[in-house]
């Protein structure tokens, strides 16, 4: 639920939280080095379309941080979406593209993980884990709506790395 990190005694204490809990987000799931947590050995990100002929793809810069998710731009056109990813904090992170009418900071988060429960909202797209540095090319083939760009390694939702994406 939203405010989890509220019940913690210092700010000391969640620092030192976020900071354990993204250590072990970041070392799950990569045991073929390739970066993307997918196990069979290749490099490219999990989840790509292809532009149908003729169609004009939109390109969105992504910068990464503590603690926002900020795209280069707000809105994009319906169809081929690259995301161009780029992990400039001082930690790892990772990215998921959230269709949903409610509000950025609504979905529900997990009291046990400190994540959002990617199996309770419509996940579009998402990418690896990006640890401090590493860049990722996400695509997608975008509906019309209204979407939510996050961050769901533990605790970084509730901090903030949320914001509203809107396809037309």
């Amino acid at each position: 639920m939203k405010g989890s990190l509220r019940r913690f005694a210092s700010p000391a204490v969640a620092v030192a939280l976020i900071l354990i809990l993204a250590l072990a987000a970041a070392c799950n799931g990569d045991d073929d080095g390739d970066g993307n947590g997918d196990g069979n050995g290749d490099t490219a990100p999990r989840a790509t379309a292809e532009a149908p002929d003729g169609d004009a793809a939109t390109t969105i810069d992504v910068s990464l941080t503590e603690f926002s998710v900020s795209p280069s731009a707000a809105t994009a056109a319906a169809g081929t979406v690259t995301f161009n990813l780029s992990s400039d904090g001082a930690m790892a992170h990772n990215f998921r593209v959230v269709k949903t009418d409610l509000d950025p900071d609504a979905l529900a988060v997990d009291e046990d993980t400190f994540m959002v429960n990617e199996a309770d909202v419509d996940v579009v797209a998402s990418s690896a884990n990006l640890d401090v540095g590493d860049t990722e090319e996400l695509t997608v083939d975008l509906e019309p709506g209204s979407y939510v760009l996050i961050c769901n390694i533990p605790t970084h939702y509730d901090a903030g790395m949320t914001t509203a994406f809107t396809v037309e």
